[in-house]
């Protein structure tokens, strides 16, 4: 029997996996990122070429980046991208990278990273935003070190030899690690961010596997594009990788949520608000401290649930949430139970057949309903 209630436990959160998944639109999401990836790419190589040129000698430099291209692209595409890139270093030779590459660098890759923020906090359910002042420092401080870490993979190639593939994997899973870490703009249990981070990786391993596989014997885009076949081929590159990150994001969300132990309930459910700040409340009276991940442990409800809760008490003027941690932003006394559970929004009945009638008779109903505070409750 326990095995049954295992199994169906389990057979549920495929199933609202899968549905989360249909709900975030990952295909349409990867999408937008292939193409807005493409606005800041030249930008962005000019700026890996120039720092190169810094550390490797120009030659080696070419020669990586060729034995790196001829792995995912046919012939014809890789013949066809080294001698763009090739262009690219002679140009940079007469031409520096000047103030305007950098200012569309810049404006490109803030396009691209402001959307990455929005499509994790939708796939995170997170209601809370950067203010403009957090997001250009944030942004600015992921502009200039990109370029960096895409140089050092292969500045390493030249020290690092054999481990050359380990290295790669090990900076990949730090970079999936941060992404789901910091763009989100919510509190993200590490633990959790690092085996998505993981799994993002060794999904990403498999898939460049099968896409180097499927380009050289699968297809016969050289045969119909010739040359062309280097753009749909790396718009398909593109598009696998963005999808291999949002799919990691999906799991940390699952691994999150639990869904497979937790309590289902309806979180549009008014009273459950009250709930909530009533066990805060308790604590805050008895003086302890109020960790969202081990209040969420201690209800058996998914973090992802608990925090998009609170971020929307914490719009209303009930509480702050700092460091995951909750505090109350005014006394408890002075905290309305009717407004927590919303009796006294009659506005838009107004508008309503008999709808000034129906609220008048809620408020004399509701009349002392309304006089009551959250520390009433709490000491009754």
């Amino acid at each position: 029997m326990n095995f049954k209630n295992n199994l169906s436990l389990f057979k549920i959160a495929i199933i609202n996996f899968l549905k989360k998944l249909q709900k975030d639109a990952l295909l349409l999401s990867a999408q937008g990122l292939t193409f807005n990836t493409l606005l800041t790419l030249v930008p962005l190589l000019g700026l890996v070429v120039s720092i190169s040129k810094i550390f490797i000698p120009q030659q080696k430099f070419v020669e990586q980046i060729f034995i790196n291209i001829a792995q995912y692209l046919t012939p014809e595409a890789t013949k066809k991208v080294m001698d763009t890139i090739l262009d690219l270093v002679k140009k940079l030779e007469t031409f520096p990278l000047g103030k305007f590459s950098l200012i569309a660098y810049f404006i490109m890759g803030s396009g691209l990273l402001f959307q990455i923020e929005e499509i994790l906090n939708r796939i995170f359910e997170s209601s809370k935003r950067r203010n403009f002042m957090q997001r250009l420092i944030f942004f600015w401080i992921c502009i200039t070190v990109i370029p960096f870490l895409l140089f050092m993979p292969i500045y390493s190639y030249f020290y690092l030899g054999k481990f050359f593939n380990f290295f790669i994997l090990l900076i990949l899973t730090l970079i999936f690690f941060l992404m789901y870490i910091y763009f989100p703009a919510k509190d993200v249990s590490k633990k959790d961010a690092l085996i998505g981070a993981l799994f993002s990786t060794i999904l990403w391993a498999l898939s460049s596997y099968l896409y180097s596989f499927y380009v050289k014997y699968a297809i016969g885009y050289s045969k119909i594009y010739g040359s062309l076949s280097a753009i749909p081929l790396f718009l398909i590159w593109l598009f696998a990788n963005w999808l291999v990150f949002l799919l990691g994001a999906e799991l940390v969300v699952f691994l999150e949520q639990k869904c497979w132990k937790r309590i289902s309930i309806d979180p549009s459910y008014p009273y459950l608000r009250l709930y909530i700040l009533y066990l805060l409340g308790k604590n805050f009276i008895e003086g302890k401290p109020c960790n969202i991940f081990e209040f969420s442990e201690y209800l058996n409800l998914s973090p992802i649930l608990l925090e998009s809760i609170l971020q929307d008490l914490e719009k209303e003027g009930f509480i702050a949430v700092r460091d995951e941690e909750v505090f109350f932003v005014k006394p408890l006394q002075n905290i309305n139970i009717a407004k927590i559970v919303a009796l006294n929004k009659f506005q838009e009945l107004l508008k309503l057949p008999e709808g000034e009638n129906f609220t008048q008779k809620i408020s004399i109903l509701t009349k002392n309903f309304s006089e009551i505070t959250l520390e009433d409750l709490i000491k009754s």
